[in-house]
């Protein structure tokens, strides 16, 4: 590869070993290997036998620190997978991207279980604590978790009151990290 011809990166694509380059702008090193953690261009600097990645703005990824929208798509005791599908403040995304909250991760106090936190199809807010995927995800500020559920017995939406979500025709109330944005309100 040399400096006239530009190859183009994409977020977890390995690029080379560190006994071959350095690592340079948006590259990460795991195992001794050199991954992008961005779209976009890759920079060969053979004299100096460093590698890096120009990001392209055009498209969206998540970035380290970002707060992105997602729905929990898979859930076990200890975590769940998650798509993303929106990141707040930045145009519609690139592509699919999937993220990974684990439950040391869902909130500043301990939790059991992911259970305790979330449920399948929970729409949920959180902040990307990784630049590669599958992004490693956090709700444990006050204001992210979960913005949208419905009830694990009968499908309906879950209302906030008086701290809690509650099934209105259940007349039960579900255990969730809340978002201070959640979307339904007892009026």
């Amino acid at each position: 590869m040399t400096n006239e011809k530009k190859k183009v990166a994409v977020p977890g694509e390995l690029l080379g070993v560190e006994e071959e380059y350095v690592p340079g702008n948006n590259v990460y090193v795991e195992d001794g290997e050199l991954y992008s953690n961005t779209y976009g261009a890759v920079d060969l600097d053979s004299q100096n036998k460093k590698i890096g990645v120009t990001a392209e703005n055009k498209v969206a990824i998540p970035e380290l620190g970002d707060i992105v929208e997602g729905v929990i798509a898979s859930a076990k005791e200890d975590s769940c997978s998650v798509t993303i599908v929106a990141i707040k403040g930045k145009k519609p995304l690139s592509g699919n991207f999937s993220g990974v909250l684990h439950v040391s991760q869902v909130a500043k106090s301990y939790v059991n279980t992911i259970f305790d936190a979330v449920n399948l199809n929970d729409r949920i807010l959180a902040k990307v604590m990784t630049s590669w995927a599958p992004y490693q995800l956090s709700t444990a500020d006050d204001d992210l978790g979960v913005i949208y559920a419905t009830c694990t017995r009968c499908g309906e939406e879950l209302v906030f009151k008086r701290g809690g979500l509650f099934c209105m025709r259940d007349k039960f109330f579900e255990r969730k990290k809340i978002s201070r944005s959640y979307l339904l309100k007892e009026v």
